[in-house]
């Protein structure tokens, strides 16, 4: 039985976990490959698909892998289709009734609970001519408390070899998440080719040679006492590697700086310090890309300092003098509120 879906909520409080004072450095979190008119174009195009081309597997990927010059552009259509026409089969999963389908039945029935939609894009990556696998294990999903210890799998996602190289995608997890019962489609961009090293906080395989991560592989016990990561966290380009590898530091400094639930990359953190708790006169450096915000600005114990702008980047070298709360906001074009990007607390 594979109980799944994940809680894509942003939490109010920071999200604990064990972690030096640090800063990080971002690159893209995805498959940005792929040029970002291309991804938008083969969106378009697999969402335009009619009912005559999504009658069986062989008929919807031929019509999927038209546009697609290469094979990350293959998969992204596959990706994009089965979490716009999937549903998450919320009815079976409070049921418990778990009831395995292949490929066909979740292409017919347009429901599924995890296990289908892994099996449908694996079906539909091998139609295209690649190579894929459906990897099952454990997850903190829906209903996940921290330090849970699983005593069965209860979730499948999936590998596809591009270029040469094995990448994770999870097509459950992309395509929506439950809220108080009830299911929410909207896509989260963070589960397409999604780094090892980020998948690593929520997916653990059962074939611990599917974990792919760089850094040291997990056990069972040591995946249980990481961390729960909400996806919004990595929105923000937040690398995977950095945390695992501040989580690690001896002088950690107990959790992680506060993200919110904003949109993928709406703004990209390129230089920020990791920890939630910082220390009062110690120097602080940020610098965030956005092609949104028009503004941004550093709120300390209610005094604003205005961040510098140089074409799509903000930047300010910052000390807080005081204790008390310290946010990043930025402000769109038009927009009559800030909006919160990163929160931290200022301690002596």
């Amino acid at each position: 039985m594979w109980l799944d879906v994940t809680v894509r909520l942003a939490r109010a409080a920071s999200i604990t976990a064990a972690v030096t004072l640090a800063t990080l450095t971002c690159t893209p979190t995805r498959a940005d490959v792929i040029d970002g008119e291309r991804i938008a174009m083969i969106d378009a195009y697999a969402l335009a698909a009619s009912p005559s081309v999504e009658t069986t597997p062989t008929a919807l990927v031929r019509y999927l892998s038209q546009p697609a010059q290469n094979d990350t552009e293959k998969a992204r259509a596959i990706f994009r289709w089965v979490a716009d026409r999937i549903s998450y089969d919320v009815d079976a999963y409070f049921s418990n009734n778990l009831v395995t389908m292949n490929a066909e039945d979740v292409l017919r029935q347009r429901r599924s609970i995890c296990d289908g939609y892994a099996t449908l894009f694996e079906r539909l990556a091998r139609e295209a001519g690649m190579e894929a696998v459906t990897i099952k294990g454990y997850a903190k999903a829906y209903g996940y408390v921290p330090g849970t210890r699983f005593n069965r799998p209860n979730h499948a996602w999936n590998a596809i070899k591009i270029d040469g190289q094995w990448r994770l995608v999870d097509t459950t997890w992309g395509a929506g998440y439950v809220r108080n019962g009830r299911y929410v489609k909207v896509l989260t961009e963070t589960f397409f080719l999604a780094p090892p090293e980020q998948l690593m906080f929520s997916h653990f395989p059962l074939d611990q040679a599917w974990q792919l991560q760089s850094t040291p592989h997990l056990s069972k016990a040591e995946f249980e006492a990481m961390p729960n990561m909400e996806p919004a966290f990595f929105h923000l380009g937040i690398l995977g590697e950095n945390v695992w590898r501040e989580m690690n530091a001896p002088d950690f400094s107990g959790s992680f700086v506060r993200t919110y639930d904003l949109p993928y990359h709406l703004a990209v953190v390129q230089q920020a310090p990791l920890s939630y708790r910082l220390h009062a006169d110690q120097p602080q450096q940020f610098n965030i890309r956005s092609d949104a915000f028009e503004q941004m600005a550093i709120v300390h114990n209610n005094k604003w300092t205005t961040m510098s702008k140089d074409g799509k980047i903000f930047k300010v070298d910052f000390v807080p003098r005081n204790s008390g709360d310290m946010m990043v906001v930025g402000k769109k074009p038009g927009a009559a509120n800030f909006t919160a990007i990163l929160g931290y607390q200022v301690a002596p």
